[in-house]
């Protein structure tokens, strides 16, 4: 067994303290936005936003940069394991770079409001208040293709309270990303498959161009269902509202979920108990 060199020995110091504050910074933010989204108020939204300003300052202290930074001019001196955390810890620097705590304040700032905006934010339907849960059951059971675009149409209204909001977060995340030599959020975001946007877009056509022909396989299956269940004619295009929630990710019943798991289930062998 070979003795560590010095320059992993620094690096496994430094990564013990900073993975150590990372821990109890993290469950201190993590447990406080839970409660700011779970019970909106103006007080969890001011915690919410402390303890966020508290996390962004350790990960993106300058201390931490700079010596995340040094060590990874040592990389053949260190083992593989030491430089994917040291790269993970720039990682999370770059969302709130402290070498400019303006900036990282006011981002820290806009993605409190969004939270409250968007988990706060109450829903309208024909002048009434209806909550989300109720927009799901209601697009999952209701087959009144009239009352199912109007909820649809409901579920959107959450739309205009949001944007303003997100344009500003979206300037302040592309300057956190740009603080750190990324030049832009997306960019930051794919560095942590260790990607460039390029290989990730690539990537991504290449899946759809390989699943197409399935897509449009289940997408014909989807709307015959679908026109059948609605008694409607087989649309070209699947209305959003014919769908079973309300972000139009699910169709609404062509088959149980539950027969999908029988479909699916493996036959019991010897080995099961």
């Amino acid at each position: 067994m070979f003795a560590a060199s010095p320059i992993q020995e620094r690096a496994d110091r430094f990564l013990s303290l900073a993975n150590a504050g990372y821990q109890a910074v993290y469950r201190v933010n993590s447990e406080t936005q839970w409660t700011a989204v779970t019970d909106v108020t103006p007080e969890h939204d001011a915690a919410s936003e402390a303890t966020g300003k508290a996390y962004a300052a350790f990960n993106g202290n300058a201390a931490i940069i700079n010596e995340a930074r040094e060590l990874l001019t040592h990389q053949k001196e260190l083992s593989e394991i030491t430089v994917r955390q040291l790269k993970q810890l720039l990682l999370n620097a770059a969302e709130g770079p402290m070498t400019n705590p303006e900036l990282v304040s006011k981002r820290v700032a806009a993605e409190t409001k969004q939270a409250s905006l968007m988990n706060g934010f109450e829903y309208q339907l024909n002048g009434q208040k209806i909550t989300a849960n109720e927009i799901d059951n209601k697009l999952e059971k209701s087959a009144d293709l009239a009352e199912r675009k109007a909820v649809w149409e409901a579920s959107k209204g959450i739309g205009p309270a949001l944007k303003p909001n997100l344009v500003t977060l979206r300037d302040l995340r592309n300057g956190v990303a740009k603080e750190m030599k990324y030049p832009d959020y997306f960019s930051l975001q794919v560095a942590a498959y260790g990607m460039t946007t390029d290989e990730m877009l690539k990537m991504l056509d290449d899946w759809m161009a390989t699943l197409r022909p399935l897509y449009l396989q289940l997408h014909t299956w989807a709307k015959y269902k679908l026109a059948e269940k609605f008694h409607q004619p087989v649309p070209r295009k699947i209305p959003a509202h014919w769908g079973q929630q309300s972000l139009g990710t699910g169709m609404a019943g062509p088959r149980r979920s539950s027969e999908h798991r029988q479909v699916f289930r493996r036959p019991k062998t010897g080995m099961d108990h």
